[in-house]
């Protein structure tokens, strides 16, 4: 299982990353996007260092090399996310400031990790040690090491939950939201792994094995160490990378569905549009530069259906109202949406005939559809309304039922 996990895992990272640095974008590139391929790639190295085939390897260049290798882009890693969350919440200068100060930051980590471990004699690196029993004969040099790894670890994933909780509170997007809420979970896993780094660190002053362990993991959560060492840096790197990659993959898909929302919409509309503007032609607002993106058609035919319906409203027929109230009624569907539906499509039907055929308009109109105020404003909902009213006016038989009674009365008359 460790081999399939840190196996697949740097090779779906590194096309993430590869994807985020190099897909073609119309404009320029977003502010942060390197930052984040930076991350992905950062992950990348990091799950490869733990890959058996390249620990196998590396008794040729020395022992735990990729350690700190891991550890090394495990540090990257977080600076790469703190930037990308740095870029969301500021402009893009004071961003660029930002993440000069906390690159050097990582520069001096990373250079005194490297040092400590290239002063620290073969025999003494922590596999070595451990395989002798004990932690009790780390040298300075490796305390110095991991103290360099835990302080900017735990400076990087405090920065990242500080400036996640400050983008979170301004997201719009429930896709935003929820990736930041991902990653601030994965950084209290983060902040877990750093713990247990630094119990151990300070244990081991003091000759004691805090967290027993062995040379080798396993599985995720055996031997006990394993489950801060391995499972916790792994389950924040899982959820950091989801929470940061999920709006932008959900963004487009999105995108998606609300463009086959509108044209299915507005197709739905077409019926009762067609009727209304071919009895009152001047609603139809003036087409501008020929564009058919389903947003703007789906805006202008609710408009107009809402002036068509406005300027018919002396044809809104009170005995309508009641005939169709009553049928609605009888069918159990009063206080209903659709009950509401089917008697405003019975009167906008009524009124559009009436227009038609030239009847003399009401003295006393009926009133508009009730829940206009609360709709006002909200496009998505006053289209939902309209949507509902048209496909009962193209469907139920009580709409007919009553358009074909004011006929027969109109006949009657003449």
């Amino acid at each position: 299982m460790i081999s399939v996990i840190f196996g697949g895992m740097p090779i779906l990272l590194l096309a993430a990353s590869f994807y985020w640095a190099f897909r073609r974008r119309p404009g320029k590139r977003p502010p942060g996007t390197l930052s984040l391929s930076a991350l992905l790639g950062a992950f990348a190295v990091a799950f490869s260092a733990y890959q058996p085939t390249v620990r196998a390897l590396e008794d040729a260049v020395a022992l735990d090399f990729s350690r700190l290798v891991s550890n090394s882009a495990t540090l990257s890693a977080a600076a790469s996310v703190s930037a990308v969350l740095i870029y969301l919440n500021h402009d893009a200068a004071e961003a660029r400031q930002r993440v000069h100060q906390r690159l050097c930051l990582l520069a001096t980590a990373v250079t005194t990790m490297a040092v400590a471990f290239a002063l620290t004699p073969h025999t003494m690196v922590w596999s070595a040690v451990e395989i002798r029993g004990g932690l009790n004969a780390v040298p300075t040099s490796l305390h110095i090491y991991s103290a360099a790894y835990i302080a900017y670890l735990g400076y990087a994933v405090y920065d990242c939950l500080t400036q996640t909780w400050t983008r979170s509170k301004a997201a719009t997007r429930t896709s935003q939201r929820l990736g930041l809420r991902m990653t601030a979970l994965g950084c209290l896993f983060a902040l877990v792994y750093a713990a247990y780094k630094t119990v151990n660190t300070v244990a081991a002053l003091f000759g004691w094995n805090a967290v027993p362990g062995g040379p080798k993991c396993t599985s995720l959560f055996t031997p006990t160490s394993c489950a801060f060492s391995v499972a916790a840096p792994a389950i924040s790197v899982f959820l950091i990378t989801v929470g940061l990659t999920l709006p932008a993959v959900l963004w487009p898909l999105t995108q998606v569905l609300r463009r086959r929302w509108e044209r299915k919409t507005a197709a739905d509309l077409l019926p009762l549009w067609r009727d209304l503007t071919e009895v009152c032609p001047d609603v139809v607002l003036r087409t501008i530069g020929g564009s058919a993106e389903s947003d703007l058609v789906l805006y202008r035919r609710v408009v107009e259906i809402c002036d068509g319906i406005l300027d018919l409203d002396a044809y809104r027929s009170r005995a309508i109202e009641r005939l169709a109230s009553d049928a609605v009624a009888h069918r159990g569907q009063r206080g209903t949406e659709a009950g509401a539906a089917i008697v405003e499509a019975a009167v906008v039907a009524a009124a559009i005939e009436a227009a038609r055929t030239g009847t003399r308009p009401h003295d006393d109109p009926a009133p508009q559809a009730t829940g206009e105020s609360a709709r006002a404003g909200d496009l998505r909902a006053e289209a939902l309304w309209l949507r509902s009213v048209s496909q009962q006016y193209t469907t139920s038989d009580i709409v007919r039922t009553v358009v074909a009674a004011q006929r027969q009365t109109a006949l009657e008359a003449a």
